[in-house]
């Protein structure tokens, strides 16, 4: 009795498989769920519908065809696309670093500025962004137009600015005053989380408020910057609604930025496969963009 006791004990029991539990799926699922049907859904519709193209035949309407890479190599032929991809990367290459080091220096402003004055200067610059983009540029216009800008009737001159030559600069003014408050408060949400004991330390060994921004504030801001800058290029890329706006008030080209010429190549041409093919290729650009911007700005972490 004993042995076969011992044997039983020195048999190992069977391992039983543990089934997963699907908890942590069904909290997942409502999120799984937007994402492939608002995000997965509709890329792979547009690079579906990327690979057709119009096709008349006879004097009947268009129809879609299957046109492989056409529309790709259509569109790295077609200069106004290629003319607005350029117009966006020196608008970019303008205005974020000059809305970013705004935004720097009115947060580190209100960083050393407390009290009441402190709040109400928050508010104050983050009311633009709370301003829709249609209404910004509705406001904009009216302070743009020749005949009726109050800026030409205080000043006295006859200054056009939604011409062809300063349009870009003019988009960049609406952009500009709706955002950088947007990026205040985040570089601000940064700084105030800076533990004080580092603040202390500085001043300790002697360190002056110059060189406290300089050498303590701005190096913790690094990661901060690099998420909007990251946020900039992407929301550069997709500048639609001023422009739109602007049309109708002055000369604003058809491919002032590539979502106006993508919007009108599919509203105004009915071409969706072309369109589609321009917004393929327009977020793969702004992929790249980002990588290279992101990998640039971390390679002195590694």
């Amino acid at each position: 009795m004993t042995a076969l006791t011992s044997t039983q004990a020195a048999t190992p029991r069977p391992k039983t498989r543990r089934s997963r539990p699907a908890t942590p799926w069904f909290f997942l699922a409502p999120f799984l769920i937007a994402f492939i049907a608002f995000f997965i859904a509709p890329v792979c519709y547009a690079v579906y519908l990327s690979l057709f193209i119009k096709k008349r035949g006879g004097f009947g309407p268009a129809r879609d065809v299957f046109g492989g890479l056409a529309n790709y190599v259509r569109a790295f032929q077609d200069s106004d696309f290629l003319q607005s991809l350029l117009h966006i990367l020196v608008f970019g290459v303008v205005q974020i670093p000059l809305m970013l080091i705004l935004a720097t220096a009115l947060a580190l402003v209100l960083d050393a500025v407390k009290g009441s004055a402190s709040r109400f200067f928050r508010t104050a610059f983050y009311l633009p962004y709370t301003v829709p983009s249609v209404i910004a540029g509705l406001l904009w216009g009216y302070l743009y137009s020749k005949n009726l800008s109050p800026l030409n009737q205080i000043t006295g001159a006859q200054t056009d600015f939604l011409s062809s030559q300063i349009v870009l600069f003019s988009i960049g003014n609406i952009v500009t005053w709706t955002w950088t408050g947007y990026n205040m408060i985040t570089l601000y949400a940064a700084l105030q989380n800076v533990p004080t004991d580092i603040y202390e330390a500085a001043r300790i060994d002697g360190a002056s408020n110059g060189q406290l921004t300089r050498y303590v504030k701005l190096p913790l801001l690094r990661p901060t910057l690099t998420l909007t800058s990251i946020f900039s290029i992407i929301g550069t890329m997709q500048i639609f609604s001023e422009p739109f706006v602007l049309r109708p008030l002055g000369y604003v080209p058809d491919n002032i930025t590539p979502n106006t010429y993508l919007y009108l190549t599919v509203a105004r041409d009915g071409n969706f496969g072309y369109g589609a093919a321009m917004a393929v290729l327009l977020a793969l650009f702004t992929l790249a963009l980002s990588g290279f911007f992101l990998r640039y700005a971390t390679q002195g972490d590694e």
